[in-house]
């Protein structure tokens, strides 16, 4: 039998939520385990379904909702249950949103009008623990990251430049199969196609991941996957 992987999908448009529910349940491995229609209802239904023993293993999050806005929802879910899964899913692709989205603790962040395939693609990853953002939200995330800010005097420029020094020393930490493996989910790359590109298993790819997030001090992939860009000059 197919272990099947457990959806909660909030959007405030019941439309919207039913369309999402029919694309993942063409698919036999998807299992949708409950909607909510706004931040609070959201969390009220983790709750819920941790309760009884069905816990999400990822929460599709809109983020314009009444009563309460998904990355408000995405951050008190994540404060309560760490291991929350959770994926960005709107019509919005200001960067101020991306940002507030994956800073709240969201694993990646899709428009709506990605395909099916893309859809189900992410929540597997997303199930997995693995960060993907859409190609052209993260080419607008690490533009606004690599982008030259105008040079501003200040007191704070020496801690500045102590931190850049930190941030290098860190890198340097890595070995050189750690720095191959960042580079490889800087490019958006699941575990799977890198251990396939590297000829080492998934499982050997985890291992890596957590010794990466460990020694960079950062939560999750898509930090990971932001601090090469702005580290490594990718």
């Amino acid at each position: 039998m197919i272990e099947r992987i457990r959806v909660l999908i909030v959007d405030d448009q019941t439309l919207v939520r039913e369309g999402f529910r029919k694309l993942l349940e063409l698919e036999a491995d998807f299992e949708i385990v409950s909607t909510a229609n706004n931040g609070e209802a959201a969390i009220a239904a983790v709750e819920q379904l941790y309760q009884s023993g069905s816990a999400p293993d990822v929460i599709l999050m809109d983020i314009r909702m009444p009563r309460m806005d998904g990355i408000t929802a995405t951050r008190s879910i994540k404060e309560r249950w760490n291991k929350s899964h959770i994926v960005i899913l709107t019509t919005f692709d200001d960067i101020e949103l991306i940002r507030a989205g994956l800073a709240a603790g969201a694993l990646g962040y899709l428009l709506k009008d990605v395909t099916a395939e893309q859809l189900a693609s992410t929540v597997r990853a997303a199930a997995n623990g693995e960060a993907l953002l859409q190609p052209d939200i993260a080419s607008k995330v690490f533009s606004n990251l690599l982008s030259p800010s105008p040079a501003k005097p200040s007191p704070n420029t020496a801690k500045s430049e102590h931190a850049s020094s930190n941030s290098m020393a860190y890198i340097e930490g890595l070995t050189e199969r750690e720095r191959e493996i960042l580079t490889l989910v800087a490019q958006g790359a699941s575990n799977r196609q890198i251990g396939e590109q590297l000829f080492i298993t998934e499982g050997t790819v985890k291992n890596h991941m957590s010794n990466i997030l460990s020694k960079l001090g950062l939560r999750d992939r898509t930090q990971a996957a932001l601090y090469a860009r702005e580290h490594l000059m990718l």
